[in-house]
């Protein structure tokens, strides 16, 4: 059996869902398919839920622009959805001296990307704000938040449904193909729609591949683990604490959710098959991760969490890689959009995709 539809967007974690609900917006019937039995199961309800800054991208890269961007429309989304977030502010923190110049390049890079509000602190400053942390700087990022994200996903599908588009779960799509239009084929019929929107995370470079695009894809695994300790006088921190960032990665942080409790992670392993177990034997790799900012850590009150994985479109080594969001003009394929290595800060981006993409069609 074959349907014709007007746009069919693959996948139903953040990304497709803000991107399906872009195009009801604009007035499109917009059909997002998902294979599992729940939105958001893969990376959208893996991650830190941190509302990000913009700090770290190169200047003009689309991570850049659309986490910038998408940072303003998330927090005006969840005030007008009632989407529970706090606007709890970051510090990023240097802990040696050789630290200080990658620090200094953080509220560099910040400005280039148009983002103000960062300021310096002294170390007594720090120490103010959060006693038990050890640093020789600090920058705090004020507009750094979090979110709850099962709340955010709910509210996108259903924005999204009341204005005419649809959520179909439990829906495999099991190819793509191409001749004179664009087909989408799940198990027991086929879609012949006239925009088709590839936002399939982990799985995005598969279902390329069956048009003839090839895509780098690899894999970094993460894990958190959650924090036991509890101080009875205070909350035990009040802001996001993020070490200075390297070449690979922005490091082991605490995440401290809406109800206070302290996470930390995640770290990076580089894998060639998904799966989400739990290793433990790198408790020690965290342990002295943290405490080169956090030296009073008690480490048996740390407790494996739970574990992501990002869709990576380098490798170990080869530094960054921005989004790549792409329509036909350079797919080649009529009725073709994609976004591909979408990883962090895709979460703070995602409205922003959104509208970056119905642009992209509308073009």
């Amino acid at each position: 059996m074959v349907e014709t539809a007007d746009v069919v967007i693959i996948g139903a974690g953040v990304i497709g869902l803000a991107v399906g609900r872009a195009f009801a917006q604009v007035g499109r019937e917009a059909i997002v398919l998902e294979r599992s039995t729940t939105i958001g199961s893969e990376t959208s309800s893996r991650n830190s839920g941190v509302i990000h800054a913009g700090i770290y991208y190169p200047k003009n890269s689309l991570k850049a622009q659309l986490c910038v961007r998408g940072k303003q429309l998330l927090y005006t989304f969840c005030k007008e959805y009632d989407v529970e977030y706090k606007r709890c502010g970051k510090l990023v923190v240097a802990t040696e001296e050789n630290e200080l110049p990658q620090l200094n390049k953080h509220r560099d890079q910040a400005l280039a990307n148009g983002v103000f509000d960062l300021h310096w602190l002294k170390k007594q400053t720090v120490q103010y704000l959060e006693p038990e942390i050890r640093c020789v700087a600090g920058l705090l990022s004020p507009s750094t938040g979090i979110v709850d994200t099962p709340t955010l996903l709910t509210r996108l599908q259903t924005d999204l449904e009341a204005r005419g588009g649809s959520v179909v779960l439990n829906t495999l799509v099991i190819r793509l193909r191409s001749s004179k239009e664009i087909c989408v084929e799940v198990a027991d019929f086929k879609l012949k729609p006239k925009l088709v929107i590839n936002c399939a995370g982990l799985s995005a470079s598969s279902l390329a591949r069956d048009l003839g695009i090839e895509h780098n894809q690899f894999f970094a695994k993460g894990q958190y683990f959650d924090y036991t300790y509890h101080n009875k006088d205070r909350p035990l921190f009040r802001h996001l604490i993020y070490p200075v960032a390297t070449r690979e990665t922005i490091g082991i942080h605490i995440t401290v959710d809406l109800h206070g409790a302290v996470k930390f992670g995640p770290d990076v392993r580089w894998i060639d098959e998904i799966n989400y177990d739990f290793d433990e034997s790198r408790k020690n790799l965290f342990i002295q991760a943290i405490k080169r900012y956090y030296p009073n850590l008690v480490e048996d009150a740390l407790r494996p969490g739970y574990t992501g994985i990002r869709t990576k479109l380098v490798s170990a080594g080869q530094g960054f890689a921005d989004f790549r969001i792409r329509g036909p003009q350079e797919t080649g394929i009529p009725g073709y959009f994609e976004a591909i290595g979408v990883d962090s800060p895709g979460l703070t981006s995602s409205l922003a995709i959104g509208e970056y993409i119905v642009a992209l069609a509308e073009s």
